[in-house]
């Protein structure tokens, strides 16, 4: 029965370990400048957190000593953690229990040992707060009221890891506030002149949208748990995981070389893209790493959160494992996102502007209208391209604004051309997200009535993708445009999805042909061949055919002979302010 009381006693201490996550390399760290203190208050040139455990100790926290641990055998805190005060050897070598130590008779051949115990809120001790010298000595009284205020100390800060929020609820990981905590004190731990840092991205937010839809949360907070199990377990004597995003991981790595970083990380993903069962439903998580590297010059954990971001962003974008953080990216991401800062101050201030491409008759040359085109003049960053920014405004909330400002404008101008007898149609990008907000058709309809415009000149250019079908919102908002004589074009077709189901199915009047396909007709048989399906396709159908960017006659001959019916393009005319465009339609 005694040693039943013992084994209770020992569980009942691992059970108190684990739940305050005091083996963790952060949490030793964050006691490091405790020890220290300890190792100055007592003159001491040894201190040390130790953590006892079955059948060793860890010195989570250590001044002084090479080692991070003994066998339980040679631990003089074992005892201490059985003591209700203060123990202090005055002499180790004289206490037959210690004398055969290996820290007392060999180096550095200590005498001297003083522990208070880490007393957890439940009364059970989990280790010790010591100090050791090389000479016997005493302590006084006040010495041991000290030592034992700084085991309360060293206790307090490792409960308020797990009492400040300081764990991930899904995960059971330290979380993002936990990683600034602890950044300065491991990276201070670092034995190589470089330190790594990596970011994990295990599922990106349009599947993490889609599973959780269907499947509701729980089974994917289930395999971000097992997902966050996985690294902690492959990492769990290397370094501490961090729970820093949705379903997003972190870490530092304190390894000799960039490829020893590159090879651990290959080994993470055979570990974590393992199937985890959700619902009865095998999912894969993904794999996607960011990593950045510094040296001495201190990077503050934000800097080095904000680096990683960039890798991961870049690693979902080209759907490569790992991307290194690269200064350019980040440079044309902060861009991006002044882009995105900038924009409704722009739209107050008419930063923006439209230009407009004509479109001619293949036969005949006779420009028949004209695609709005937006620009903006950056005050600070001078000329800016939609191709550059209407892809940041997509990923905000400013594309609603952005198009309402596009179509304001493009009619008003529309409006002019009428009344100075100019019979020109306009077309107009919109957005797929334009197209899914509910009331658009009725909107666009009142802006045409309210300039006295028939929905017969407005033509509306939407980018082919997945989101386009007939039954959706946007199917039913182009349904009802088409129903009064707006004129729908599907453009850039041609140029990757080209999913031809939906042409019968949507009010399509126009199919427009990606510049790209346009380009090699002189020199690519295959490019020919696909021109010609679908200009016969669309002629099938009923519908208009428009070659985008056309740039030669050698180009012109061969759309005419495949019976092209419009072409745009630096051919005919480059984009136009309107009254250079108004001149070109009178000469």
């Amino acid at each position: 029965m005694p040693q039943l009381s013992e084994e209770l006693k020992v569980q009942e201490r691992m059970t108190a370990v684990g739940a305050l996550q005091v083996l963790d390399a952060a949490a030793g760290a964050s006691l490091d400048r405790i020890t220290q203190l300890a190792a100055f208050a007592f003159n001491a040139p040894v201190a040390f957190v130790s953590i006892v455990g079955v059948d060793n100790q860890r010195f989570i926290s250590r001044v002084g000593l090479e080692i991070s641990g003994t066998d339980i055998r040679s631990s003089v805190c074992s005892y201490t953690i059985t003591s209700p005060d203060v123990m202090v050897v005055s002499d180790l070598r004289a206490d037959p229990r210690f004398a055969e130590n290996g820290l007392v008779c060999g180096p550095p051949h200590l005498r001297f040992y003083a522990g208070a115990p880490l007393i957890a809120k439940n009364g059970v001790a989990i280790g010790a707060i010591c100090v050791m010298g090389a000479e016997p000595r005493e302590l006084g009284e006040d010495e041991r009221q000290h030592l034992k205020t700084l085991a309360a100390m060293a206790m307090s800060q490792l409960e308020l890891r797990r009492l400040s929020g300081r764990q991930d609820p899904v995960s059971g990981l330290s979380n993002r506030h936990q990683f600034h905590i602890d950044y300065d004190g491991l990276v201070a731990r670092a034995t190589a002149g470089m330190m790594y840092a990596v970011m994990l991205d295990v599922l990106d937010v349009p599947r993490l949208d889609e599973a959780g839809q269907a499947l509701g949360m729980p089974p994917l907070e289930a395999m971000l748990h097992r997902s966050g199990v996985r690294l902690r377990v492959a990492l769990e004597d290397i370094t501490d995981v961090y729970h820093v995003g949705v379903s997003r991981f972190a870490f530092l790595i304190d390894l000799p070389t960039p490829d020893d970083v590159e090879a651990l990380l290959l080994e993470l993903k055979q570990r974590v893209i393992r199937p985890v069962m959700a619902a009865a439903v095998p999912m894969s998580p993904q794999f996607h790493a960011g990593i950045c590297a510094f040296g001495p010059t201190p990077h503050s954990s934000n800097g080095v959160l904000g680096e990683l971001v960039v890798g991961v962003l870049a690693g979902g974008a080209t759907r490569r494992d790992f991307c290194w953080y690269s200064e350019r990216r980040d440079e044309l991401l902060r861009r991006g996102y002044r882009l995105a800062a900038d924009a409704e101050r722009g739209l107050r201030r008419e930063e923006f502007y439209l230009l407009f491409q004509p479109r001619v008759v293949t036969l005949t040359g006779a420009v028949v209208s004209a695609e709005a085109l937006i620009r903006w003049n950056h005050p600070r960053l001078g000329p800016v391209g939609p191709a550059e920014f209407i892809p940041v405004f997509e990923r905000t909330a400013l594309m609603p604004a952005v198009s309402d400002w596009v179509v304001d404008a493009a009619l008003d101008q529309l409006a002019a051309w009428q009344r100075d007898g100019l019979s020109l149609g306009m077309s107009i990008n919109l957005a797929a997200s334009d197209l899914s907000t509910d009331g658009m058709a009725e909107r666009l309809l009142q802006k045409l009535a309210a300039r006295d415009l028939p929905p017969t000149l407005l033509e509306i250019e939407i980018t082919e993708g997945e989101w386009l079908r007939a039954n959706t919102v946007a199917g039913d908002q182009l349904a009802r445009l088409a129903g009064v004589g707006v004129r729908v074009a599907i453009d850039d077709f041609g140029s990757g999805y080209s999913n031809f189901g939906y042409l019968s199915r949507l009010p399509i009047s126009t199919i427009k042909m990606d510049k790209s396909l346009v380009d090699h007709l002189g020199d690519d048989p295959g490019a020919r061949l696909k021109a010609k399906a679908i200009i016969e396709l669309a002629k099938g159908l009923g519908y208009t055919t428009v070659a985008e960017g056309v740039e030669s006659l050698e180009q012109r001959q061969v759309l005419t002979e495949l019976g092209c019916d419009q072409l745009q393009g630096y051919l005919f005319a480059e984009p136009l302010a309107a009254h250079e465009l108004a001149s070109m339609v009178a000469r």
